[in-house]
C-alpha cells in the first residue's frame, strides 16, 4: 500500500486514538506517534527489502495491476519506500496489524486510487494468514473496477476490509426538465452519494476523490453541476470540487462518531495509466 500521506479529519482532537500494539515494535510505533512525525515532508528512497507482498500470489489483485504477472521484466519500481525527512515510519508488521484490526471494519471510499489501495492492504494482510481460504470476498464478487462494493473478510480475525466505488463522493442524478441538450447528467454537489449510509458503521474510513474532476470526465461527457435542485451551468470544476468537499466535510462532522471512527482523506497521486504509442 502507498505510504501514509493522508490528512486526518477529526472534529475533536481530544478523542484521537493512540494506537497501542503489544509487539516488538510497540515502542517505535509510540515514539513515531508521540513525536509528531511530519510524514508530508520527505522523499522516496530505494529499499531492497521491498515489496511487502507478491501481487501475482494475491487472489484479490485486479489483473490489470499485476505488472509482474502481465510480463513486466524490471522490478525496480517495487523497491520504493516513503522516507520522512526527520523520522522513520515504523515498518509494517503484519501480525501486529491483524491483531489491531481484530473485530473491526475498514472501509475505503472513492475512485480507482482507493480501490488499488484497498487491494494492496488486503494483499499485505494476507501474508500473515496461514489458511488463505479463510480470507474471502463476502459476496463472492469478482475483483473488477466496475464493482460498486467489494468486501474481504479475514475469518480468523473477524474483520473486513471493504471498498465502495464513489468517484465524486457526491450524488449523481437525472437531468432536470428543460435543461439544455448538452446536459446528460447532473452531479448534486449538496448531497452525498446515496450509499453513504453504508459507510458510517466503520472503525477506519478512508476517502479519496479528485481524478474524475476533469473536463474530459465531466463536461465532455455531458455532466454538469446542480445545487438545491438548480443547474449551475457556469460553475467551474474547481469551485464545484470545493462545494462537494464541503458537503463531504459536513457529512463527516454530522454523521460519523469520532469516538469510534478514524477518518482519512487521501489527496492526489500521479496517474496509474500510461499510454504507449
Amino acid at each position: 500500500m502507498l505510504p501514509s500521506t493522508e490528512k486526518v479529519v477529526d472534529s475533536d482532537n481530544r478523542n484521537r486514538d493512540r494506537i497501542s500494539i503489544s509487539n516488538s515494535n510497540s515502542s517505535r510505533s509510540s515514539d513515531f506517534l508521540n513525536k509528531g512525525c511530519n510524514v508530508f515532508d520527505g522523499k522516496w528512497v530505494i529499499d531492497e527489502t521491498y515489496p511487502l507482498y507478491n501481487a501475482s500470489q494475491c487472489p484479490f489483485m485486479e489483473r490489470g495491476f499485476d505488472c509482474l504477472g502481465n510480463g513486466r521484466k524490471d522490478q525496480g519500481y517495487l523497491k520504493w519506500r516513503w522516507k520522512p525527512q526527520n523520522c522513520e515510519i515504523p515498518r509494517f508488521d503484519v501480525g501486529a496489524v491483524l491483531e489491531f484490526l481484530r473485530g473491526k471494519r475498514v472501509v475505503f471510499v472513492g475512485d480507482s486510487l482507493s480501490r488499488t489501495q484497498w487491494e494492496s492492504m488486503v494483499c499485505m494482510l494476507m501474508n500473515g494468514v496461514e489458511d488463505k481460504s479463510s480470507v474471502y470476498e463476502i459476496n463472492g464478487n469478482e475483483i473488477t473496477k466496475q464493482a460498486r462494493h467489494l468486501g474481504v473478510m479475514f475469518g480468523p480475525f473477524n474483520f473486513t476490509v471493504e471498498f465502495y466505488r464513489s468517484v465524486f463522493l457526491v450524488q449523481p442524478g437525472l437531468v432536470p426538465r428543460h435543461s439544455p441538450k448538452r446536459v446528460k447528467a447532473a452531479l448534486k454537489l449538496d448531497q452525498l452519494d446515496d450509499i453513504s449510509g453504508e459507510w458510517i458503521d466503520s472503525d477506519v474510513l478512508v476517502f479519496n476523490s479528485g481524478h474524475w474532476w476533469t473536463p474530459t470526465k465531466l463536461f465532455d461527457m455531458g455532466w454538469y453541476f446542480q445545487i438545491g435542485g438548480k443547474m449551475k451551468l457556469g460553475m467551474s470544476i474547481n469551485n464545484a470540487f470545493r462545494v462537494a468537499l464541503a458537503t463531504w466535510q459536513s457529512w463527516v462532522e454530522n454523521s460519523v462518531n469520532p469516538n469510534r471512527t478514524r477518518v482519512f482523506f487521501r489527496t492526489f497521486e500521479s496517474t496509474h495509466w500510461m499510454y504507449v504509442i
